[in-house]
This record gives C-alpha cells, sequence and structure tokens, in this order.
C-alpha cells in the first residue's frame, strides 16, 4: 500500500531579479490526504495530520543526480502537520526560488520530534539525501510500535517527480509525496492442531488457551531466538534501502498485542487471560488493527530472510479440559512452541498473515492386556 500526499506550492512571478522574494513570491503550501495514525497499527493517510518531515535540497541550475554532496539547505526536517486534514501549515513559509531552479525533496512520517515515533532525523550538515535511524519501540509494549512510511524518490523523468523541481514544472500543482511502507506487517491467527469442537460431545470440552508471546532474543546454536529480529537501524531515503541494522539483545515481550480475555465463565475457576481456540477455525491471535511492526532483512526487491527461525515468534499456551471428578474442575498442562517464519519473510513493504498450528495430543487408552490366571495352585485346608 502507498499513501499520495500532494505538497502544493505557489511560485514567482517570471519578471522578478531577486532569487527569493518572500514579499512577492506566493508561498509553498501543503496539499494531504490521509487517516490519524495511532501507534502499534498502520500509518494511513490521515496519520499524516500528526506531523511528517520534509527535506528539501535547493540546487540551483544543477540536476540532482549531477550534485556534489547536497545538503538539506532549503527545509532541513521541517514538520507538516494539520488540524483538520486540509489546511496543512509549517512554519518559517518558504517560497520558490526562481522559475528554473531546482529543488529536490523527501519526506517520510512520522515525524521524529514526536513522542515515540522512533525516528531520529540527520542534521543540517550531512550531506546527500537523508538517512533517518528508526528504532523500535524499546519498552516491550508492542501496541506502541509504529509503521514507518517514506516518500518515494522519483526522478524528474517520472510522473509525479520529486527531484529537480521547479515553479516552471510545478506551477500551483505543486510536489506530490507517494509514501511506501518501508518495515514489514506481522499478523498471527491460531488454531489447535485437532478440532477440539468435533470432540466435544462425546469427548468432554478442552481449550487451548494462548497466554502470552515474545520475539526471542538470538541464543546459541539450538535453542530459540531470532537471529534477524533488529532492535534498529539506517534508512536512505535516497536508494530506499536498509543499512546497518542492529540485532536486538533482549526478548521482546508481544503479549499486549495479543487479543486476550477472561475465561473464567467458560471454565470456572481458570483466572489466566487467554486467547481461546476451541475448533478448527483458525482465530485472530492479534487485538483488532493491531500488528508487529519489524525492521526488514532486506529492500523490497529482496528475497528477504535466509533461513526459516531468523525471526521466531515464542508463544505460551495452555491446555485446559473441563473435568468434574478432579480437585478444582479442571485439568491443565502449560506448553511453549516457537513459530518460526519461513525462508523468505520479512521484505520491506511486505504485510504478512501467519497462521500457527497449536499442539495438542490426545491422550489415548489402547486395547489392554490382561494377564492369564495360569495354573491353580494345589492345596490342602484343614478344618
Amino acid at each position: 500500500m502507498t499513501l499520495a500526499t500532494a505538497l502544493l506550492m505557489a511560485g514567482c512571478s517570471q519578471n522578478e531579479i531577486t532569487e527569493i522574494s518572500p514579499d512577492a513570491n506566493p508561498a509553498m503550501g501543503f496539499s494531504v490526504y490521509s487517516e490519524v495514525q495511532t501507534r502499534g497499527t498502520e500509518i494511513k493517510v490521515d496519520g499524516l495530520k500528526a506531523g511528517f518531515g520534509v527535506f528539501a535540497y535547493y540546487t540551483r541550475a544543477t540536476a540532482w543526480a549531477s550534485a556534489s554532496e547536497p545538503t538539506p539547505n532549503f527545509m532541513c526536517n521541517q514538520k507538516v502537520e494539520s488540524n483538520d486534514g486540509t489546511n496543512w501549515t509549517y512554519n518559517p513559509v518558504k517560497y520558490w526560488p526562481m522559475a528554473d531552479e531546482k529543488v529536490t525533496f523527501f519526506a517520510y512520517a512520522p515525524y521524529s520530534g514526536i513522542s515515540g515515533s522512533g525516528v531520529t532525523a540527520p542534521q543540517n550538515t550531512d550531506k546527500g539525501a537523508p538517512k533517518l535511524t528508526f528504532a523500535i519501540e524499546t519498552t516491550g509494549d508492542a501496541t506502541k510500535m509504529v509503521d514507518f512510511v517514506v516518500a518515494k524518490n522519483v526522478a524528474s523523468t517520472e510522473s509525479n517527480p520529486t527531484q529537480d523541481r521547479t515553479y516552471t514544472t510545478s506551477g500551483s500543482d505543486g510536489v506530490k509525496f507517494t509514501f511506501a511502507h518501508v518495515l514489514s506487517r506481522l499478523t498471527f491467527e491460531g488454531k489447535p492442531s485437532v478440532d477440539l469442537a468435533a470432540n466435544t460431545a462425546t469427548k468432554g470440552t478442552t481449550y487451548v488457551m494462548v497466554k502470552s508471546a515474545k520475539i526471542p532474543k538470538p541464543g546459541t546454536a539450538g535453542s530459540a531466538g531470532s537471529a534477524k529480529f533488529y532492535k534498529s537501524g539506517s534508512f536512505d531515503c535516497g536508494t530506499a534501502t536498509w543499512n546497518s541494522q542492529t540485532v536486538a539483545t533482549d526478548d521482546y515481550d508481544i503479549t499486549k498485542v495479543l487479543a486476550i480475555a477472561s475465561h473464567s465463565d467458560d471454565v470456572t475457576g481458570y483466572n489466566t487471560e487467554a486467547v481461546a481456540l476451541t475448533n478448527a477455525d483458525a482465530v485472530t491471535l492479534f487485538t483488532d488493527k493491531e500488528y508487529l511492526f519489524l525492521i526488514p532483512e532486506t529492500a523490497s526487491t529482496g528475497t528477504g530472510t535466509d533461513t526459516a527461525g531468523d525471526i521466531t515468534i515464542q508463544f505460551a499456551y495452555d491446555i485446559v479440559t473441563k473435568d468434574s471428578n478432579v480437585n478444582g474442575g479442571y485439568t491443565i498442562t502449560s506448553h511453549t512452541t516457537d513459530a518460526k517464519l519461513p525462508t523468505g519473510a520479512l521484505i520491506q513493504g511486505t504485510a504478512y498473515k501467519y497462521t500457527v498450528s497449536f499442539g495438542i495430543n490426545e491422550v489415548k487408552i489402547a486395547t489392554p492386556e490382561v494377564e492369564a490366571w495360569g495354573n491353580e495352585t494345589p492345596g490342602s485346608i484343614t478344618a
């Protein structure tokens, strides 16, 4: 999914003799169509209202591709925001340079100055296209994970370019940003490995209760771990690629995005909140519109992770069976399972939905064997 954002800029008159004249040159304005961003959910168009950042490079008559080590000398991490999604404001207002002088634009969201955005913007002296550092939120509250979008870097020869814009080419139509998701989005469904509902009538009532989940840190050989779970990385807005990813060193708890609820009415005395799985149909494990947003292994044109299990989600679950004959009214066994993402996961800008089958094995009673009595042992009794 891409998000289109129009950056409307009014230009200067053709006969101005000054390069930039705020008195004569109309201001650059913004127009956006989007939806409110909330943490733990994806950015849609309104989400840009809270703020997106713009970098602009004024290269005079030189094209962007030929510019020598340009810096963001026209706009540097300029915050653009809106109260109503129609009128967009920023400060200080900028004006078009001379009619044929070039400005190249980059943009991203959420804005780096927004608390919890995870984004660190480059400095005004940094050269070349912006390189944005993005970090997964670190408190272990996966509901605060942020969707990260970056405007496509479009050459002047293509439709809706962001490079080498001039007032002559832009006019009142302005520059249009097309934002692309640059993380990988994950959600999960779950089901028991056997259809528990089909057994209810003749074999009692059993639930699989999924109660917690985490992304385990990388471990030693043979242990659970996620060698490609990155806590931070650098995104190059010019090439749309990730670099310098840093592997997480701690487990990452994602229990807060699970759609857990009380099931004490289903099983009296079972007071652990969980996602209940009761039949062969897959049940969404995450709260509605909650996702994991992870730093990708490769760019959108890449092949994803090399090995199954480079990313692992570890679920903890109980198998609970109603049984009035035992103390408490139910039996319970506790388990964990490692859901290893397959090869090719974590491609940039790709959304994944995985189904996890939670193992449950019926305890069966085999046909019994009865030992023969054997021969009777003779004996006598004196009365």
